[in-house]
């Protein structure tokens, strides 16, 4: 429905789009002359514009050739002035109430979906000449964004751990799943308290210097298959500052069972385009990243077959389904593993090319320990046969004590004379 950048400028579905993009601009540049003290708003605009225009040798070094080619370079100024400006009106104005933004709901949800493609993404160079204070961090725009205004009206700012200056708003979605957040203050925001903290909390996996045995996943497949040798699946929400990271993932062995805990995640009906996009992301050639993503969706994909797995998440608070039916959750995850890079080689062997894999199989090789254990195994199908329901267990203490008194009976019967 909208936008930014120049792969999908000017086509005629966007159209409607574009007015907006205007006003939002326009918007975006009285504000910005009212909050530096300046009188004349069109002298801002064209400030800002000139700003764009004497760095646009930089800027378009940071999109393919190919997507920029047949641009001049007025045009292509004047287009990333206006998608800047208005991109980062819609994000500080991100609070769930479309009126702000003069729009109804289902154009705000839309344009919402819309920012995170990947196509559709503005490079941080830009965003940051364009914003209304000198030298402060977007985070403080992108977590409004995905918070929907929550940051905004808190006062904070969300820092990553892993991923502290994301190069642009799908990179920092990205980031919200795979590290821990530190939440600060916006008030009291320095980048000398945000680097100290940062030093606290960047520690190394514990899984980072393990050696990581091959392991193929064929004896339990799936969570039904994991439910009936006693392993059950919780949501891990023990860390808060890591509850949604997707390497927040455990597994206890216990004596009748065992215990997989998983990072809670809510899907609606936008995620789908968020996965694909992060997917296809992590794959193009020039990210530097280790297929973090994909390998989570490589390891959920071992999991999940059909919509039975996804009823087991779901009861155990590990998924929020609002995508549809179970089965629907169940084919997106299938879909998504079909043609992963992690999936062709990170399951039976580990490369450091693939950071998450290293721990993913780590915890499918004590999974596979646990169920080698064979007594634990055993005590698990008899918990689970005799034990599983209040009626099952006094049918077996009941047949146990008969076969108990029949037993004394039998005694009895045969010593009497003595």
């Amino acid at each position: 429905m909208i936008s930014f950048g120049p792969i999908h400028h000017g086509k005629e579905n966007t159209k409607e789009a574009e007015q907006y993009k205007l006003l939002w601009t326009s918007k975006f540049v009285a504000e910005y002359s009212e909050k530096r003290c300046i009188q004349d708003p069109d002298r801002t605009g064209q400030d800002l514009l000139k700003k764009i225009e004497n760095n646009i040798d930089e800027l378009k070094k940071l999109f393919s050739q190919d997507v920029i080619e047949g641009y001049i370079d007025t045009d292509m100024a004047w287009m990333l002035f206006v998608d800047g400006c208005s991109l980062l009106h819609l994000m500080e104005k991100m609070d769930g109430n479309p009126e702000s933004l003069s729009l109804k709901l289902d154009q705000l949800v839309y344009m919402s979906r819309d920012m995170l493609l990947l196509e559709n993404q503005l490079p941080r160079r830009l965003l940051e000449m364009l914003s209304k204070e000198e030298g402060k961090d977007l985070e403080c725009l992108f977590g409004n964004y995905t918070s929907l205004g929550e940051y905004k009206r808190l006062g904070i700012v969300v820092v990553s751990i892993q991923n502290p200056k994301p190069i642009h708003l799908l990179d920092y979605y990205r980031s919200t799943y795979l590290s821990p957040q530190v939440h600060l203050d916006a008030h009291t925001y320095e980048p000398r308290e945000k680097r100290k903290i940062l030093r606290k909390y960047n520690e190394a996996d514990k899984y980072d210097n393990q050696i990581v045995p091959p392991i193929s996943w064929h004896t339990c497949k799936n969570i039904q298959e994991l439910k009936t040798v006693g392993i059950r699946v919780k949501a891990n929400k023990l860390h808060k500052n890591n509850a949604l990271a997707w390497s927040n993932i455990t597994f206890t062995s216990k004596w009748f069972g065992g215990e997989l805990r998983l990072p809670v995640f809510d899907f609606s009906d936008s995620t789908p385009y968020f996965l694909w996009n992060v997917m296809a992301y992590e794959m193009c050639p020039d990210v530097d990243y280790k297929y973090e993503c994909c390998s989570y969706f490589s390891f959920m994909d071992s999991l999940i077959d059909t919509a039975e797995d996804v009823k087991e998440l779901r009861l155990a608070g590990v998924f929020q389904n609002l995508l549809g039916s179970d089965q629907d959750l169940a084919n997106l995850f299938n879909e998504l593993g079909n043609d992963l890079p992690t999936k062709l080689y990170s399951n039976v062997f580990h490369s450091q090319s693939v950071a998450y894999s290293k721990k993913y199989i780590m915890i499918k090789h004590q999974i596979e320990n646990h169920y080698k254990t064979k007594w634990r195994t055993w005590l698990a199908l008899a918990y689970n046969t005799y034990c599983n329901t209040p009626w099952t267990m006094i049918a077996f203490l009941a047949a146990f004590l008969a076969l108990v008194l029949t037993f004394i009976q039998t005694w009895f019967a045969i010593h009497s004379n003595n």
